[in-house]
């Protein structure tokens, strides 16, 4: 993002931007009808990237799908994009979105075609809305792909370095997911080990803190960045230095602080039970979009 669209993207100066240039923050755009739509749009453009004899001037390619229109233009200086609702989609908010890049070769901007147009026109609340997703984060994939149909045509198969970096970054997020949840799991069975000699009413306490952390860590790739945090930082801190400093006191202490503990462990076991109840209504979402999605692709009644 440039210094100028940052600034474009303060609070403070939308109100004076014409519509077109405003961002869109419409929450019931991200819809299911709308994340499909994007995917079909991708393998499209992945698509025609992909073809061996394509046009290099002057060509339209059209997609119908089941609920919206896709349609590319091919030109000697830009590359055009349009995504449609049609009278079949199952979006609640309607909408037509229209994209313009310059081919790189023609006017890039760092290494990239420079983006024209974005903009995004829909009907809600009884108003015609006009909005700009150039750096919305549900449309940035079709801004990838655009590009990449871009290089294609240019006979290249890179994207510039910085779009290359930020895929690499995204891949290596992902790789170390795993890595992540094995060291956590590690720490775990170690907090257990080390832990195994309380007494039978702590210890019972800790095993209902460790099954609800082993429900969270089976299904890691769920839980939120701060979920996540929390988790390591009672995994890794809070546990070791509660338990550690219980066991470092003499035997009249223990006696003493022994409910104190108790009651620290079981609000400990609360809180990351209602994680662990929410990764069970995550998947119930998960399924449901899913079964969405599958619907409005596959309905034969549409």
């Amino acid at each position: 993002m440039t210094f100028k669209e940052k600034l474009l993207h303060q609070e403070w100066i939308q109100p004076f931007l014409p519509n077109y240039m405003k961002p869109l923050h419409e929450p019931r755009i991200e819809e299911d009808a709308t994340s499909l739509m994007v995917h079909e749009t991708e393998e499209f453009l992945s698509d025609l990237a992909s073809l061996s004899e394509l046009p290099r001037l002057n060509k339209t390619f059209k997609r119908k799908i089941k609920g919206f229109l896709l349609k590319v233009k091919i030109k000697p200086k830009k590359l055009h994009l349009e995504m449609h609702d049609t009278k079949r989609s199952q979006a609640l908010i309607k909408k037509r979105i229209y994209i313009t890049i310059y081919r790189k070769s023609v006017k890039a901007e760092k290494g990239l075609g420079k983006c024209i147009d974005a903009t995004i026109y829909f009907h809600t609340d009884g108003r015609n809305i006009v909005r700009n997703v150039k750096h919305h984060p549900l449309f940035r994939p079709v801004f990838t792909h655009l590009h990449m149909l871009d290089s294609s045509l240019s006979g290249q198969n890179l994207l510039p370095q910085n779009e290359s970096e930020e895929t690499v970054e995204l891949q290596r997020a992902h790789h170390n997911e795993p890595d992540e949840k094995s060291t956590l799991n590690a720490e775990l069975k170690q907090l257990e080990r080390r832990y195994a000699n309380l007494n039978n009413s702590i210890t019972s306490v800790f095993s209902n803190v460790s099954a609800s952390l082993k429900r969270c860590l089976e299904e890691f790739n769920l839980l939120d960045v701060e979920e996540r945090h929390q988790l390591k930082r009672m995994l890794i801190k809070e546990i070791p230095d509660l338990l550690d400093t219980y066991q470092s006191l003499t035997p009249s202490q223990k006696k003493e602080m022994e409910e104190d503990v108790i009651h620290a462990l079981e609000k400990m076991n609360r809180f990351v039970g209602k994680i662990a109840s929410s990764l069970d209504h995550n998947r119930m979402e998960r399924l449901n979009h899913l079964l969405r999605v599958n619907k409005m692709r596959y309905d034969e009644n549409k």
